[in-house]
């Protein structure tokens, strides 16, 4: 039996009995569907041409899931930046998302950062985690030769001063790394309906389809919140208004060791009460932005929302005003519980005690956006420096 079967049964082995009686009457139901009748999986084709003769396919492989996985976030090749299309000049570059000569250059040891990279069941072994600097750390195809060198052009050639329109670049470009994945994502997540379950029997197509119906349900409706901030960013920058959004920049006293460009939404204040995913389908989750830049050779981080997000803005609120320790302890540990886009120095890893690496492992592998997680110091205490404040843009 391989894995997926096993975890399957596994599954199966543990409904309770509403589940059980619940999961039995399915079954019956698709092994009465028609072979001329839409087919029990709602792809939109009919039986014939789905799921009938799928049992008898033979199963794909991890090994093929991860290559034609990588294949379609690889072949997603666009400008992000189509609110000015026609200033696009091809190519479409490998673009940096975390600045590659400030940033990425200051923590490297001989041209590598470590990161994790995710696998279709967490993460690759700890022993890949280097990668290079200059061709795959924080490199998406998402924006044209123009466009990334003329959005970014005064955070990348200068030493960043906190201003709306330096916040407004550095967020800009993790929320379209946000886009851009989950546009990716949408594509990939089709593929999975229709080859994941080849070679299974009912029961565990039943089950494969409908954990992947709620993930592609969840996904479609990400693309959706970010495709509206991103483009209340891009209104932003047309109207020359980026008063529009609110940004903090929280300063170390210390060189950089860790750094994110992601867009995160909380669904849980640091107290652990619900602020989003409240049960309304048509509430459009609201982001923060939060990149790395550095200050004088010490690391910074720049936290960014749209001014209209009240819920961000009160969560934001209460967290700054628990003082610099608990900031650095909630940033540290966002950024891995939160983020994949993340990058670290890799000398700090190798000098993890053993007990720590697991922990911080085990954060960034586990499924955190729907769980309140606590504020400890499991990040915070390993990494070098303070915090010696933090200015509102």
């Amino acid at each position: 039996m391989d894995d997926l079967s096993e975890r399957l049964s596994s599954m199966m082995r543990n409904f309770d009995e509403e589940t059980k009686d619940r999961f039995c009457h399915s079954i019956i139901l698709a092994s009465q569907t028609g072979r001329y009748e839409s087919c029990w999986c709602h792809s939109g084709k009919i039986y014939k041409d789905c799921h009938l003769e799928r049992h008898k396919h033979r199963k794909i492989s991890e090994g093929e899931q991860r290559k034609q996985l990588s294949k379609i976030f690889d072949r997603k090749k666009y400008c992000s930046a189509s609110f000015d299309s026609t200033n696009c000049k091809l190519p479409i570059k490998g673009a940096h998302t975390v600045q590659r000569g400030r940033v990425l250059s200051s923590m490297a040891k001989d041209g590598h950062v470590g990161t994790f990279y995710r696998n279709l069941n967490g993460f690759e072994q700890l022993k890949d985690i280097k990668t290079g600097i200059k061709k795959e750390a924080s490199i998406f195809y998402g924006f044209c030769e123009y466009h990334d060198t003329e959005l970014f052009k005064y955070i990348e050639l200068n030493e960043f001063t906190a201003t709306p329109e330096n916040c407004w670049a550095s967020s800009y470009r993790a929320v379209c790394h946000e886009y851009y994945q989950k546009n990716a994502a949408k594509e990939a997540i089709v593929w999975q309906l229709e080859n994941l379950d080849k070679g299974y029997g009912l029961s565990e197509q039943l089950i494969i389809q409908e954990r992947l119906l709620l993930a592609k349900r969840d996904i479609f409706k990400g693309f959706e919140d970010i495709s509206s901030i991103k483009n209340k960013y891009e209104q932003a920058r047309i109207n020359g208004n980026h008063n529009l959004l609110s940004s903090y920049l929280i300063m170390l006293d210390k060189p950089l060791c860790l750094s994110v460009s992601a867009s995160m939404s909380p669904y849980y204040n640091v107290s652990g009460a619900k602020i989003q995913n409240l049960g309304d389908p048509m509430y459009l989750f609201q982001h923060f932005a939060l990149s790395t830049v550095t200050v004088n050779g010490c690391a910074a981080y720049v936290v960014s929302y749209l001014k209209e997000h009240d819920v961000i803005e009160k969560y934001l609120e209460d967290v700054f005003e628990k003082g610099f320790d608990f900031v650095k302890s909630w940033l540290t540990k966002c950024i891995f519980a939160y983020a994949e886009n993340v990058f670290f120095n890799l000398d700090w890893w190798s000098n993890l005690v053993g007990d720590k690496k697991a922990a911080i492992y085990n954060l960034a592998i586990s499924e955190n956006y729907t769980v309140h997680f606590e504020i400890d110091d499991l990040v915070s205490s390993e990494i070098p420096g303070s915090i010696v404040s933090i200015q509102s843009i």
